[in-house]
Formats: C-alpha cells, structure tokens, sequence
C-alpha cells in the first residue's frame, strides 16, 4: 500500500487564500494518498518562524514531504520550514520575494510571472470547486462583490443589470450571495427586487458556494470578484460577468477578466444583452488538478489508485 503524502498546509486564516491551498491539497488527495496537517498562522506565527529558522519543526506533528501556502504571511514561514524540514515548498501566488526561494510557484497568468523552471503559470487562482454532474434547469446564481483596489462601485447600475436578467428568465429561481466587501445598501436594493433572494456573506459558511455552484445553470458575477468568475468556471456552469466600474483599466483583474472571455468560460453582460448566448465551458477548468499532476510529476511520484486524505485538513477543517 502506498504510504500517504504528509503535506503541512500554511494557513493565514483568509478565505480566499484557504480556498487556493485546499484546493492544491484536495486535488492531490485525489491522485495520491495524502495526510495533511494544517499550521494556522493566525496566532503563534513569530514563534512558528524563529523554531524554524533555529531549524526546529513544531512537536507532534509527522516530518513534512511538502508544504503549501498562499498568502503573504506565509511566505517567510514556508521558506523557514522547508529549510528545516528540506521538504519542497509550494506558493499559491505571485510572491512578494524572489521564486527562486520556493520549490515551486503555481502564478496566475494574469499577473504576468516571469518564465522559470519551478513556476508554473496557472489560468485564474486554484480554488476547491471542481465539475459538478447534475444541476438544477431552474436555478439561477449570482455573486456580487464590493469595491476594491481595482474597482470603484455603482450600486445603481448593478441592480439594474440584475434586475433585467431576472426579467428575462423568470423561469428561473434566483439566488444571490454577498461578499465581505458588498455594500449594506447593496443588499438593499437587492432585496427589494421581486424574485431574487439575498444572502449576506455572514449569513453564509464556506460550504455554501460550492453546493450553489454546483447545483445552478448560470452563474453571473461582478466583475470585481475575478476569483469567483474563475471558480464558477471551475464548476462548469455557464458563467456571466457583471459590468462594474473600473478605476485602472488593464488591471490585473481586468486582464484575468478577458482571459475568461477569450477562453469561452464566460461572457460579459453587455454581450449577453445585445444576443450572445450564454452557454456552459466547452470544458470546464480543472486547474488544481492540473497543478497536482504536475507537482507530482516534479516530486518523482505517480497518482496512486487509493488516494484518500487523512489528517487535520481540508476535509475536518472550514477555513
């Protein structure tokens, strides 16, 4: 029987940032039996990292075949940890530091990462959300996010987006979710569309994107929110882009954006109102399972047949 893989996850207690490495794990917990244990750096981060460069591993915990992170805050502990350890390292991201101090770096296309031998550019960041089987015909999703660095924000003009989608298909059952950034007066004005209902994100658990992306025929997000984008296309569903107001075009968020489009994994709301169809991916994104399969490939190890995941990790813990 093949023995597990022990792999350290590095989690600095963000979401979107737990979304990116459960996913590297999860999907490796699918090729090859894996046992991973989770090091929270929420609390406790400046002792984890002086242990480690002193070249001490935290106490009862298996030695460490690979660690993962994503994360700003994770960056420095990872290097300690694999220095100590001498177990690769793994970054989810465009590094603050230079690539050549982690094992291997999966960067999104988008942020332009420079050709190496230990990167490998991805399409969109990883996330947990993989193809779905069966779907309801009558749901209808959408996800709205919020202001941002990269975007300003007209709440006026996405309602009105919403509300003529809804107008169109009233076939349709349609749900919509919120997120950290989503204006009170959003949801507002959300609710108070006829057919449409609304959940703030503190209404909501981790669990609940994933069974909703599961489960709708089309999913429309704001155009801010390009992880989310990516993640719908990740689950196969058709994918639309609400319009929001940019502050710098060309953006990174801007660039990843036209990825999805030139991809045919999504179409934006100006297309779709002027008769472009909106239709599920031709295939859908499988990019965590991609990047297993080549880290995999790096390690020297083939996908076993009886992969399973054991340990504190992506199947016990929320994020």
């Amino acid at each position: 029987m093949t023995a597990p893989l022990v792999i350290w996850r590095l989690a600095d207690g963000k979401r979107g940032h737990d979304n990116q490495s459960l996913g590297l794990l999860e999907a490796l917990a699918r090729l090859t039996p894996c046992e991973g244990h989770d090091l929270p750096l929420a609390h406790g981060s400046m002792r984890l990292l002086c242990r480690a460069l002193a070249g001490k591993l935290p106490p009862r915990l298996p030695a460490p075949q690979l660690l993962i992170g994503a994360g700003h805050a994770t960056h420095l502990p990872l290097i300690a940890l694999a220095r100590a350890s001498r177990a690769p390292s793994v970054v989810l991201m465009q590094p603050s530091l230079p690539v050549s101090l982690f094992s291997f770096c999966l960067i999104p296309e988008h942020d332009r990462p420079r050709a190496a031998n230990n990167v490998l550019r991805t399409r969109g960041a990883l996330n947990r959300i993989h193809p779905a089987t069966r779907r309801r015909s009558d749901l209808g999703f959408i996800l709205i996010g919020g202001p941002s660095r990269h975007h300003a924000w007209d709440s006026e003009a996405l309602v009105a987006q919403i509300r003529e989608l809804i107008s169109a298909q009233p076939q349709l059952q349609w749900q919509a979710g919120g997120s950290r950034r989503t204006p009170a007066q959003t949801l507002e004005r959300l609710r108070s569309l006829d057919g449409l209902e609304v959940h703030a994100f503190a209404d909501t658990t981790p669990e609940w994107l994933p069974a909703m992306l599961a489960e709708c025929t089309q999913a429309w997000v704001s155009a801010d929110s390009v992880s989310m984008a990516f993640e719908a296309a990740s689950s196969g569903t058709a994918t639309g882009i609400l319009a929001v107001p940019a502050k710098s075009p060309g953006s990174r968020v801007e660039r990843a954006q036209q990825q999805l489009v030139d991809d045919a994994l999504a179409i934006r709301f100006e297309d779709w109102r002027t008769g472009t169809a909106l239709n599920p991916p031709p295939e859908p994104l499988q990019e965590a399972e991609r990047c297993a399969r080549w880290l995999l490939a790096r390690l020297g190890m083939r996908s076993g047949q009886a992969a399973g995941l054991s340990g504190r990790s992506a199947a016990n813990d929320r994020g």
